[in-house]
């Protein structure tokens, strides 16, 4: 294994959060390829994302890529004597996931009250299901990343940072393919 890779297989929490990440992917692979052939197959396919959802949609990327970037931050401290600067870390990571998760009901509740695009409509199922499995990911996530924080010293802080860096590479994929590929700016 090369020096570069090896300590993120370093200790069992982390392999075991690398067979976590492998099946999470696998599972979310295969709702990316049903909400493909959905799309492929359904003869109206909505456009439901103007300019202010874009918006949305952006701050909630920011706020993963924020939960991810702080997390490794409390992990890197978490080997210090110091322990407090880590928790303070990992507490901002938590913080961020909490502001993803709630920016995610409210751009559920936009789509399936005001755009009429529930899990009724090939759209709506294929986007509550793709986002929502992401959402439960993410609560996991926040539990995982608090608690690591409970005991900075002893537990593998950098195992749940891992987890909370494919989260948020995965929300980059699900941005691209749910978001800018069904998106409308030219009208408000």
């Amino acid at each position: 294994m090369t020096p570069f890779i090896a300590p993120y297989f370093a200790t069992r929490p982390r392999r075991i959060t690398a067979i976590i990440i492998a099946a999470n992917f696998m599972f979310f692979a295969a709702l990316l390829a049903a909400m493909f052939y959905l799309r492929s197959a359904a003869a109206d396919w909505p456009v439901p994302f103007h300019f202010p959802s874009m918006l949305m949609s952006a701050s909630l990327t920011l706020f993963a890529l924020c939960a991810s970037v702080t997390a490794a931050v409390g992990a890197a401290q978490s080997h210090n004597a110091d322990r407090e600067p880590a928790v303070r870390w990992v507490a901002i990571a938590i913080s961020c996931w909490f502001v993803f998760l709630f920016l995610e009901i409210v751009e559920w509740a936009r789509l399936i009250w005001l755009e009429k695009l529930g899990i009724d409509t090939p759209f709506g199922s294929t986007f509550i299901a793709l986002t929502g499995t992401h959402w439960v990911c993410a609560i996991a996530c926040v539990g995982w990343l608090a608690w690591g924080a409970a005991d900075v010293g002893k537990r593998d802080v950098l195992a749940a940072a891992l987890y909370s860096h494919f989260l948020n590479a995965w929300w980059l994929v699900l941005w691209v393919s749910l978001y800018v590929f069904n998106a409308n700016l030219t009208e408000f």
